[in-house]
This record gives C-alpha cells, sequence and structure tokens, in this order.
C-alpha cells in the first residue's frame, strides 16, 4: 500500500512536471508582436507553424490557403489535444474534477447548436475531435446533424443537461429558443458541479481551487452585469435574473448593490468598494476599461497561482486556463487581420 502511494505521488509530480514543461513554450511578446505584423490570416497561420509550439497542431495544414474559420477551429481542438495528454499522462480521466472540460465543451457545443438552430441554419460542424466521443454523454457527430429542437432533446434524453432543455421547449417546433435563459441555467450547471466536485480533495487544495473558480464566477457576473447596465440600463430585477446564482468574494447583498446602481457611472463606484475594486486599483489596472481590467487582474491571479501550485489539480486547473487565454489572444489576432483593424486596436485586446 506504501508502494502504491508514493507511485502515485511520483505520477502528480510527473504530471505538474509535464504541465511547466508545455507551458514554457507558451508564446512570448515577440511572438505576438510577430503575429501582429502579419497582413494575413495565411501569413499568422504560416508563423504559427514555422515559429511556435503549435506548429504540431498545423502539421500537414496548408497555411496558404487556409480560412480564418478552420485555423480558429483548430486552435480550438489543440486546446483539447492538450487536455486528452495531461489526463492520458495522469491516467486521472474518469476524475469527476478533472472531467470539467468535458462538460464546459459539452455544454459550449450545445449553445452553438441552439445559435444555429435560431439563425435557422444547419451547418453546425462540431470542432472537437471525433475521439473524444468516448468521453462524452452524447454523440458529437449526431449533433452536428441535429435540425430542429426535437431532435437535441432526443439527443440529451439520458444527459443532465435534458431537464434544462426539456424546460425551455418552444412552444411550436421551429419556434425562438430563449437562448440566454438556457445558457444561464446551463453555466448554473456546470459552475454548480465543478464547485461541488472540489470536495474531494479537502484542505488548502479545495480551498485554493474554490478560490480560483469562484473568482472566475464572480468576474463573468461582473462584467455581464456591467454590460447590461451601460449598454441596456438594466434595472436590477431583470440583471439578477441574468446572473449565476453563486457567490465568492463578493456576498450576494453587495452584489445587489451593482445591479441597482442607477447608471454604470454610479455601478463603477460602488464596484470601486469592493474586494476586487480594491485590488484591481492597487494593481494600477485602467478602471476606464473595467472588463478589461477585470480580465487582466483574473489573468495576472491565474499566473500566479499556477506558479505557485502545489498540487496537481490546482497546476492543472491553472494551467488550462492559461492555455485558453492564450489561444483567444491569437483568434483575436487573427479576427483583427481578416477585418483589417488597426494593430494597435488588436494589441489592445490581447491578455498577457
Amino acid at each position: 500500500m506504501k508502494e502504491k502511494k508514493t507511485s502515485g505521488r511520483r505520477n502528480l509530480n510527473a504530471t505538474m512536471a509535464k504541465m511547466h514543461a508545455v507551458y514554457g513554450k507558451r508564446l512570448r511578446q515577440e511572438d505576438y508582436s510577430a503575429l501582429l505584423s502579419c497582413t494575413s490570416v495565411s501569413d499568422a497561420a504560416e508563423y504559427l507553424k514555422r515559429s511556435t509550439y503549435f506548429s504540431r497542431a498545423l502539421e500537414g495544414v496548408d497555411t496558404e490557403n487556409i480560412h480564418r474559420g478552420n485555423l480558429e477551429n483548430i486552435l480550438r481542438r489543440s486546446l483539447m489535444e492538450n487536455y486528452f495528454r495531461m489526463i492520458g499522462f495522469e491516467k486521472i480521466g474518469g476524475d469527476e474534477f478533472y472531467n470539467y472540460i468535458i462538460v464546459k465543451t459539452e455544454i459550449d457545443e450545445i449553445l452553438i447548436c441552439i445559435l444555429h438552430l435560431n439563425a435557422g441554419t444547419s451547418d453546425h460542424i462540431t470542432t472537437l475531435p471525433i475521439y473524444m466521443n468516448k468521453y462524452t454523454s452524447f454523440n458529437l457527430m449526431d449533433l452536428a446533424k441535429v435540425e430542429s429542437y426535437g431532435e437535441l432533446l432526443s439527443l440529451t434524453e439520458k444527459t443532465p443537461y435534458y431537464p434544462i432543455l426539456k424546460e425551455h421547449r418552444p412552444e411550436e417546433e421551429g419556434g425562438h429558443i430563449d437562448y440566454p435563459a438556457i445558457e444561464l441555467q446551463l453555466r448554473t450547471y456546470y459552475s454548480k458541479r465543478i464547485t461541488e466536485s472540489l470536495k474531494q480533495f479537502g484542505g488548502e487544495t479545495e480551498k485554493r481551487l474554490r478560490s480560483y473558480i469562484g473568482t472566475q464566477i464572480d468576474m463573468i457576473n461582473i462584467i455581464n452585469s456591467y454590460r447590461m447596465k451601460r449598454y441596456f440600463n438594466a434595472d436590477a430585477d431583470e440583471i439578477k435574473s441574468r446572473m449565476i446564482p453563486i457567490y465568492m468574494r463578493i456576498p450576494e447583498k453587495k452584489m445587489d448593490e451593482l445591479y441597482s446602481a442607477r447608471d454604470d457611472k454610479e455601478f463603477l463606484d460602488r464596484f470601486s468598494r469592493t474586494y476586487y475594486g480594491r485590488e484591481i486599483a492597487e494593481k494600477g489596472f485602467d478602471m476606464k476599461n473595467p472588463e478589461m481590467s477585470l480580465v487582466q487582474f483574473r489573468f495576472l491571479q491565474t499566473k500566479r497561482a499556477f506558479s505557485r501550485s502545489t498540487s496537481a489539480p490546482e497546476c492543472f486547473y491553472t494551467f488550462n486556463q492559461l492555455a485558453e487565454i492564450e489561444v483567444k489572444n491569437i483568434i483575436r489576432i487573427i479576427e483583427g487581420i481578416r477585418y483589417s483593424l488597426p494593430t494597435k486596436e488588436i494589441s489592445e485586446l490581447i491578455i498577457t
């Protein structure tokens, strides 16, 4: 028994070492500068293939004729392949916590499908690798063929998403689907499921993970509520009805105060007196762009947490967060190039 525990610790240490080694290959500032100087999507793809660790994902790809959407799909898929390499390295794929990425991507794919149904299109093509079908609760290829809400319900009937989807079935087949309501309930389900899975760890690992994940939920609620206040002048009840009902660093009462602000200026004034507002001010982030300041603050926290992580679950979660941010950075640059946005405007969207 003692030998098995020792072996387990060695595997966990090896997993953490592997993740740090992969993170060491991340894109640097000079890589982002090089991408920003590209004048076409093909040039950006060729740089990624020739000069970065994405060469593996782009092996055999004709970068000269690549479409923006195809390149973005390849980059998103590389995230999942990274994930599978990690859980394969540790053989932890059956663990409820480590499956959080599967749950998240299943939800993302369902929501993309609903967007296509509302738009009246049936060209939803999953960007996920086919071998994920071994792990998902429904068949990804069948999801790509869904042409009606009824078909979506049939496909997900034996999954935990079915009760949520059934509740919001349109009165008539082909009728408008309440995407925001479904998204909120699916995201809430995901948030509760991942936080519940942390109990298995206990001690400092559970405490730190709960803090990381809680901060992320808080950030989503703060950014979304700020947008609703600024762009739609939504009232407190409407805002609260669209937020994930989980509270971490900011208690529910304090969040209610933000939601009830008269306008976006009062919202920011109240926000400045919260934990996050004080932390952001202390770090010197510019609150003239509160959304970017929150994202930058979250990135800084995650990067620090990854470098200080002392357990495989912490390392795994923060590593994947950083990898996702990197891919989003590249996609923002690619989209900026495609639509001929000024370099300065694109660079302001990059999180580093």
